[in-house]
C-alpha cells in the first residue's frame, strides 16, 4: 500500500506511526495494491479527532496504477486532549474507507467490534 503522508502537523514519529498502522491494515484486508492520503492537522482546520473521505469508484487517478482508497484527516492534538488512542482512530478511518459506517446500531456494532479486535492485533504486533 502506497501512503503519502502531509500536513501542517504531521512529524516523523506521527508518519512512521501512520504508515505502520495503515500498511498493517493493508496486509490485513488484501489492498497491498491501494493508496491512501492522510492529513495531519490541528485544530485551526479540523475541530475533530479524524475524518475520512473514500475515493468514489469512477475516481481518475492516472499518475498511479494503485486504486485509490481516499483520504484520511486525523487530528492528533484532538485525539491526545479526549484521551482517544491514535491507532484506533486510524482504524476507524481506514474502515470507514472500505466501506464500514455506524449509521445503525447493528452496523456500529459489528464496526466496533472489528476495530476492537485489529487495534489488540496491532498492538501485539
Amino acid at each position: 500500500m502506497r501512503i503519502l503522508v502531509s500536513g501542517e502537523k504531521n512529524n516523523a514519529a506521527i508518519e512512521r506511526r501512520v504508515v505502520f498502522v495503515l500498511n498493517w491494515l493493508g496486509e490485513h484486508f488484501k489492498k497491498a495494491d491501494s493508496i491512501v492520503e492522510v492529513a495531519v492537522v490541528g485544530d485551526g482546520v479540523m475541530l475533530k479527532n479524524v475524518l475520512s473521505f473514500p475515493a468514489p469508484v469512477d475516481f481518475p487517478h492516472p499518475d498511479t496504477k494503485e486504486a485509490p482508497l481516499g483520504e484520511i484527516r486525523i487530528n492528533p492534538d484532538y485525539i491526545a486532549r479526549a484521551g482517544e488512542d491514535f491507532d484506533y482512530m486510524l482504524i476507524h478511518a481506514f474502515l470507514h474507507l472500505l466501506g464500514y459506517d455506524h449509521k445503525t446500531g447493528a452496523d456500529a456494532e459489528k464496526m466496533e467490534k472489528l476495530e476492537k479486535e485489529l487495534l489488540a492485533l496491532i498492538k501485539i504486533g
